[in-house]
């Protein structure tokens, strides 16, 4: 008998499982994809969204606060459903048909709520910067730009990246959200292997590995981000 069927003995739940093993990662790797783009697409909108709310012009101010609200309030699935649905199979980009995989509906679909997000945490960020630092700026001759780049951007990046680092924790386990509307992603490879099993004492022990890989990717982000919170408020650089 070698290691692997002293650990795995023939038969068992995980030794039917282990084979399965690649698939599954394949499948997680799609959800960290997902993940990944989502929060590049959300936090490029959401910072023009933060951006917008902090603007003197109500024109401006009104709808992006209206926005923002909406996409924080909206539930992730129905935005799912709706984007699926809404957006088609193919796109045509320059007299050329592309394809638009599910996947990457996925994609959009999370980059909405991503954006509200984003949008409120680039508004507290930049909040929570007093103003007699643009006062004391302007005393010295400093242009908006380079305030903004030099003095309170620093600043208030050091209030942003942890709430950012704690949304992309959501998202990554949001991800499985994706699941519904049949994006081969690990949950959905993970009920294929059920279905072909057909072993009800396979149920937990699969959802169990999938359980792990999210704790695994999710758990050390997350720890960090609160690490990293509680240094910058005590100024330890």
């Amino acid at each position: 008998m070698n290691i692997v069927e002293s650990i795995f003995p023939p038969g068992s739940a995980l030794a039917i499982l282990l084979p399965w093993l690649p698939l599954i990662l394949k499948g997680f790797g799609l959800n960290l994809l997902i993940s990944i783009l989502s929060m590049i697409i959300g936090m490029l909108a959401g910072t023009l969204l933060g951006a917008a709310q902090m603007a003197n012009l109500a024109v401006i101010r009104l709808p992006a606060r209206f926005l923002t609200l909406f996409f924080r309030n909206s539930p992730w699935l129905v935005i799912m459903f709706y984007v699926m649905f809404l957006l088609p199979f193919e796109i045509k980009i320059v007299g050329n048909w592309f394809s638009f995989p599910d996947w990457m509906k996925a994609v959009v679909a999370l980059a909405i709520p991503v954006s509200g997000y984003t949008s409120e945490i680039v508004r507290g960020g930049l909040k929570s910067i007093p103003t007699t630092q643009w006062e004391a700026a302007a005393a010295l001759a400093f242009g908006t730009v380079r305030t903004t780049l030099k003095i309170i951007l620093p600043q208030a990046i050091r209030q942003m990246v942890p709430p950012t680092m704690n949304l992309y924790c959501s998202v990554v386990m949001a991800t499985s959200l994706a699941n519904v509307v049949g994006v081969q992603e690990v949950m959905t490879v993970t009920q294929t292997i059920l279905t072909t099993e057909t072993r009800p004492g396979l149920i937990l022990p699969a959802y169990g590995i999938t359980l792990v890989l999210f704790f695994a990717f999710v758990f050390p982000i997350s720890l960090f981000s609160r690490r990293l919170e509680r240094a910058w408020q005590f100024g330890i650089r």
